[in-house]
Order: C-alpha cells, then structure tokens, then sequence
C-alpha cells in the first residue's frame, strides 16, 4: 500500500480528517521518514491505533510490548546492530519458529534478513515504534553495567587522592557523559524506568547508599552503593536536578530530564537532609507514555459506561479521589483521551504536567511566579475552554472558581483527596463551596485505588475458597463461581507473585435525590446510602469481583480497602 493511499484509508476510516492529511504529508516531505511516525510525532495519531491500522492491512497481530516480559535466550538469537537497525525486537521462540516485533510490518527486506541470520522462520507482529525503542533500550545493554561504573569511580578516587570527587563532578558538563558518576547515575535511572518504577530512593546509611525503587506501588531493594561515593552520588543528583550544591541543611526541590529509550523523561528530585547525610527521591514522569483505555484500567463495562455517560455531559464538574499515587491523573486523562474532540477547546492546569496528549494546551503549575491553580484557572476561563482539567483541587479558591465554571457552562475534571467518593461533597463544602452550588454543578466522584494484579505465570488457584470466605465472613460476588487464587512467585515476577496494577473503583453519580442532604450539610454516610440504591458498587465490592475472576488476591485487596460494616 502506497503511502498517499494509506493516508486516505485513515480519512475513509475517520482517523484522520483530510487537512491533518495534508498537514502530514508536507512535513513529510521536509523531514522525511514514513507517514505513520509522522502522523504519531504532530499528534494527529496515536501510536497504538496506528500500530492496529498496520497490523490489519499486514495480516498480522498488534501486541503491547508494555512490561511484556521477554526471555533474555530469545532477545540474543537477534543480534543487537540488526534490531536497532530495523527496529524490531524478537518476543517469543516456539520450536524454529520465532517471533518478532516490527514497527513496520511490511518491511520485507527486514523479514528476510532477521531469516538468514537467525535460520529461523520469522512470524512478524506489529507494535507501536515507541514500544520497540523502549524493549531495545531495556534488553540490548551499550554501556557500562552499574557494578562496572562503580569500580571504575573507585578506582578514580584511589588514583587521584588530591582532588574530591564533588570538585569534579561540579565541572563536568551535562554532555560528559562519559565520566563514571554521570553514567553510573544514568544507568541507575534508566534500569529504574525499564522496570516500571514509579520512584527511586537514594538513601544514606552508617556504611552506605542504598538504592530502592518503587514498582507496582511496593519499595525493592535495587543496588548498594560504597559509603564513600555518597557524596559523589548525592553531588551528581543535585546537579542533574538544578539544585543548589552548597545546601546541605534545608530540603529542596528541583526537576530533571534524561533520555531513555530515545524519549525524554522527566524526573521530580526532592532532597531531604538526614542524620546520615542527604536523602534523595526522584519521582519519574514520562509525558510521552501511552495513555491507556478505560478498560485497561480495571473498570467494570457498567461503572466504565456510566463513568462516560458522565464524562460527556457539556458542563459539569467530575471528581476523581483518592491518595497520592492512585492512579488518579491516569485515570483522567484516559476519560480525556475520550472526550478531548477536535472541535473542541481543551486546557489543562497540571503540577506537573505527566503526559502529552494532542490538541491539550497544557500548562505547568509554577507557584514560585505566582502561577497557582487558582490565578491559571481565572486565566483559562478567559480562554474560551470547553473542558478543562485541573490537576488538583488545593485549595478555597481554586474549589469555588472549578463549581463557578462549571455553571457557566465548562466541563471541569479534577482531584481530591478523600478516602471515598461520598468523602468529596463534606469536603467541598469544608473548602468554602457553598452547599445551593453542589447539586447543579456536581456531576460524580470517582473513588479509586490500586491493587496489584497476580502474575500469570505461576499464579495457583486455592483449594477451598469458600473456607476463605467464611474466615472473613464475607459473602462471594453473586453470579460468579466461588474460586479465588494465590500469589506463589516465580523469576517472572521477582518472587512477588503479582506483575502490574489495576484500580478498584466506586463510582458516585449524583442526582436530584442528592439535593437536600447537601443543602444541610449530610454527612459521607447518606450519600453513600443514596448511592448505594442507585446500585453503586463499593471499592471493597468491586475488588471482590475481580479476585474472583483472577485479577488479585483477597489479601491484596485487604491491603487498600476495607468492607462495609455491615
């Protein structure tokens, strides 16, 4: 298929419309290159509906290479030159039949090459291009291991006694990248964002720095790093991050970006000074990543319905709740990818800002200019919004500004930190919202945590469930089979026994029946009453349902929620 043809089938099937087409195909034209990673770099396409387009007109599979776990025996039958120069990454092995990712599917010459140097018959999958650099850059290592840059820092200091190693690192310039703290630092980020991390703590001890990360929401022990390069460490942290070197007692904040897998990534430093020296977390935020489907989130097609239903409304506010690191602002930008259209105008208010998403004018929070949520949200209602996004709701003014904006007309998402969703209409009300403003501006809460998902390798069902049951005098799920299953751990897993995270939910929609226990002030107590007989299901219940159809574990859902008393 010709490249114009191939636009044209995007237009027919209504991904594209006829002047993004020729928007693409001029810049094409200047820059080169092929027509989908085009469209996928101006924001016209998502990668993985472009990967579904390629693999159907090629006949072949689309597969999510998102923490797809690979066999290192497989990743070696291609060599490492011949994948970076095809972009494909072999997957799977059955017999003299090997699997590989292509980004380009109908790459003939690369087929038939990966045939002759491996003398295997080659299956060919489609992937997002992005999915590939990322498995590339995770399984075909190009520098130095970490022990490797440790004993080379060693051995630095043991030959130049004269000199500390601060000193050192205080000159080196951010593209000197070939001194051992900067690539030893480097590697530590970049094996911490292959492994999913969502966090990585550099913590001093009496005799030396241990490294952990955070994966699936549990801390893993990761290196240990001599006491004596601390401060080297430490020092190239700080300089990576823009902070001041010379402060050594006050906490401070700064940002930082590195490159992994030929994509930016952003980190979120935050030092904390300690008896044992400086204590180091840097939060990892990749604004390119793949914003996921609802679905894929662990939503209910009931609660998933319903959610959107809400979502589509023209004006209104949405509340998404919860504690930090509950998946809320993932949860809102996918029920944005939904609703966010090209006819309309869409604005964020983020601190930070966690992923690029097309036709978003996305803005950074900068309070220390005066750049708040409150004066970005006055500002963007002079902007002529449709919908607008607001990372979080902080505080009085910015709460009472979102409810103003959403009667005048503006579909409002945000979050707040509540343990429930009926948790958020007391809580309004305690930031000085007045309770007549509620009932026509409140469309839902979206309650929310997440639970980590057993892994499919060695997960093993439990004999007797219902004995499980009983114990915790908990009812089944009606209309479900009585099984549960068991965490057990294998390599796969790191031992744990779980591999990923989906969120539980419960989902509060408001109606007129909402109205006067707002207007005096109810407690949480008779809003969930309300929406209980409106079927809504508790957190507790929805992650019942899906230890049952073997997605968690009970224990795992009795670490983030708790039933109903009954």
């Amino acid at each position: 298929m010709s490249r114009q043809n191939f636009g044209e089938r995007l237009v027919d099937d209504g991904l594209l419309t006829q002047a993004q087409l020729d928007l693409a195909l001029r810049e094409q034209k200047q820059s080169g290159g092929l027509l989908g990673p085009t469209l996928v770099r101006l924001g016209l396409i998502q990668a993985d509906t472009l990967s579904a387009v390629l693999a159907k007109d090629s006949e072949t599979r689309a597969v999510s290479l998102t923490r797809l776990p690979i066999a290192l025996d497989v990743i070696k039958l291609v060599p490492q030159a011949l994948a970076r120069r095809f972009k494909a990454v072999p997957i799977s092995r059955v017999g003299k039949t090997l699997t590989v990712a292509l980004a380009d599917p109908f790459n003939v010459v690369a087929i038939d090459t990966l045939n002759q140097v491996t003398g295997m018959v080659i299956e060919v999958v489609t992937a997002p291009e992005q999915d590939i650099l990322n498995c590339l850059s995770r399984y075909y290592r190009t520098g130095d291991t970490i022990e490797e840059s440790i004993d080379k820092i060693l051995a630095l200091k043991g030959d130049e006694p004269g000199e500390p190693i601060d000193d050192v690192l205080t000159r080196l310039e951010e593209t000197d990248r070939d001194a051992p703290v900067v690539r030893l630092v480097n590697e530590i980020i970049t094996r911490a964002i292959n492994l999913g991390a969502s966090d990585i703590h550099f913590e001093p001890e009496a005799h030396l720095m241990r490294i952990r990360t955070r994966i699936d929401g549990d801390m893993c022990q990761d290196e240990l790093i001599p006491k004596s390069m601390l401060s080297a460490v430490t020092t190239r942290m700080k300089i990576l991050a823009e902070m001041d070197l010379s402060e050594t007692r006050k906490p401070q904040d700064g940002r930082a970006s590195i490159s992994v897998g030929g994509r930016q990534v952003n980190l979120r430093v935050s030092s904390l000074p300690t008896n044992l020296g400086e204590n180091l977390v840097a939060r990892i935020l990749d604004p390119n990543a793949q914003v996921l489907s609802l679905p894929s989130l662990g939503f209910a097609p009931d609660v998933e319905a319903a959610f959107l239903a809400a979502a589509n409304k023209p004006f209104g506010v949405i509340l998404v709740t919860g504690p930090t690191g509950s998946g809320k602002s993932t949860t809102l930008y996918t029920v944005l990818q939904e609703v966010a259209k090209a006819d309309m105008a869409t604005f964020t208010l983020e601190d930070p800002i966690e992923y690029r998403m097309p036709m978003l004018r996305q803005t950074q929070i900068r309070e220390d200019v005066g750049l708040t949520f409150g004066s970005g949200l006055r500002t963007l209602l002079r902007q002529d919004p449709d919908i607008i996004l607001v990372g979080e709701t902080r505080d009085t003014e910015t709460a009472q500004l979102m409810v103003r904006a959403a009667l005048t007309g503006h579909l409002v998402l945000s979050t707040l930190h509540t343990n429930d969703a009926a948790g958020a209409i007391p809580r309004l009300i305690d930031m000085g919202v007045e309770p007549f403003l509620l009932p026509s501006s409140l469309i839902c809460v979206l309650a929310q945590r997440l639970v980590r998902t057993l892994c499919k390798v060695c997960q093993r069902e439990v004999e007797d469930p219902q004995a499980i049951f009983d114990g915790l005098e908990l009812s089944p799920p009606p209309g479900f089979p009585v099984r549960l299953w068991r965490n057990v751990g294998c390599p796969q897993c790191k031992l744990s026994g779980y591999q990923g995270r989906v969120g539980v939910f419960e989902l509060m929609v408001l109606d007129a029946r909402f109205q006067d226990p707002i207007m005096r002030k109810a407690g949480a107590p008779e809003y969930t009453r309300l929406a209980r007989e409106r079927g809504m299901r508790a957190m507790f219940d929805d992650g019942l349902l899906k230890a049952v159809q073997s997605v968690t574990t009970i224990e795992e859902l009795l670490r983030v929620a708790r039933p109903e008393p009954k």
